[in-house]
């Protein structure tokens, strides 16, 4: 059973990125700022620094709660290998649609970053907060590459791959050609990500598609 104090720290963190959620449906990211973001839900500047050390660690908190969406999505639709795939595509076609200045600030985060950077944690009182009609706890929050390379392995066994490449390159191949599909998305000014993301990725791996 959470604490007192563990159910106000994931009420702050839950409210602080709805926030953001839904500002960044209207407005870039780079131009919501802090003062808004304690106003709105309450909270000082002090109190917003003592969960987020920055602004842009609720980039970070926003990919954990997506990867754990999909992981949770996955597990509830048993979907493995390829299949686990064309989801990860159509989650994040249908994020750049609503919110492309978050998705697109993930990874500007990661290019500026020189070391690798764990998955946030998301603690049970969160879980419960973002996902009140599963049993999230079930799930264990890997990182995006982690779950990637696990149905890569799928994919491989399954010799769903043209590729001559194991499970970990064949990740690493996917997920650059999904992060620079969403860049080019913005550059072309696409109005329809899905489509796009999946003529791009289905170029490479042809059993992935819309």
């Amino acid at each position: 059973m959470p604490t007192k104090r563990e159910l106000n720290a994931a009420k702050t963190k839950f409210e602080a990125l709805e926030y953001v959620l839904n500002e960044s449906k209207s407005k870039n990211f780079e131009d919501i700022q802090v003062v808004d973001i304690c106003r709105h839900i309450g909270i000082s500047k002090v109190t917003f620094f003592k969960y987020f050390t920055r602004k842009e660690d609720l980039l970070l908190y926003y990919r954990s709660i997506l990867t754990l969406k999909i992981i949770i999505q996955l597990n509830e639709k048993k979907k493995e290998g390829m299949l686990a795939l064309n989801l990860v595509v159509q989650q994040f076609a249908n994020e750049y649609l609503q919110r492309p200045s978050l998705i697109l600030g993930v990874i500007n985060y990661f290019t500026h970053s020189l070391d690798y950077i764990s998955p946030m944690r998301v603690k049970p009182a969160e879980r419960a907060l973002f996902f009140p009609e599963t049993k999230s706890n079930e799930y264990e929050l890997i990182s995006l590459d982690e779950l990637i390379e696990q149905h890569m392995l799928d994919v491989v066994f399954k010799k769903q791959s043209t590729l001559s490449a194991n499970s970990r390159q064949l990740s690493e191949v996917f997920l650059s050609t999904l992060y620079g599909a969403l860049v080019m998305c913005r550059m072309r000014g696409s109005e329809h990500p899905a489509l796009f993301l999946f003529q791009v990725l289905g170029t490479v791996f042809p059993n992935i598609r819309g």
